[in-house]
């Protein structure tokens, strides 16, 4: 079961596309079949780098006014995937980069 909220699920996605894809394009230009290549850890190092800019993005806070008092206040935005907030899954996919690489160095 996924727990994300608001556009939390882009750490899903964007994982899934750069592990994914990578490896598709690393056997696409002659890589390993069984295991991870270097295609993989190229395409999860993307994936984090942009998880990280991306979450830094929308969970930056905005500046707003409340409705009823006229204050101002500070609105958080809660883009979150497993109770986490997006942008630190970008350093796991780095340490997950790292590992598929490792991987696809040593098989």
């Amino acid at each position: 079961m996924l727990v994300w909220t608001g556009w939390g699920v882009l750490v899903f996605v964007l994982l899934a596309l750069g592990g994914g894809g990578g490896t598709g394009i690393g056997v696409a230009l002659g890589g390993a079949t069984d295991h991870a290549n270097l295609g993989t850890a190229v395409g999860l190092a993307v994936a984090g780098v942009a998880i990280w800019f991306l979450g830094q993005r929308l969970n930056r806070p905005v500046q707003g006014f409340h409705p009823q008092t006229g204050q101002p206040v500070m609105f958080r935005n809660q883009h979150r995937f497993f109770f986490v907030p997006m942008q630190y899954f970008g350093p796991l996919a780095g340490v997950g980069a790292v590992v598929a690489a490792v991987i696809a160095l040593t098989s």
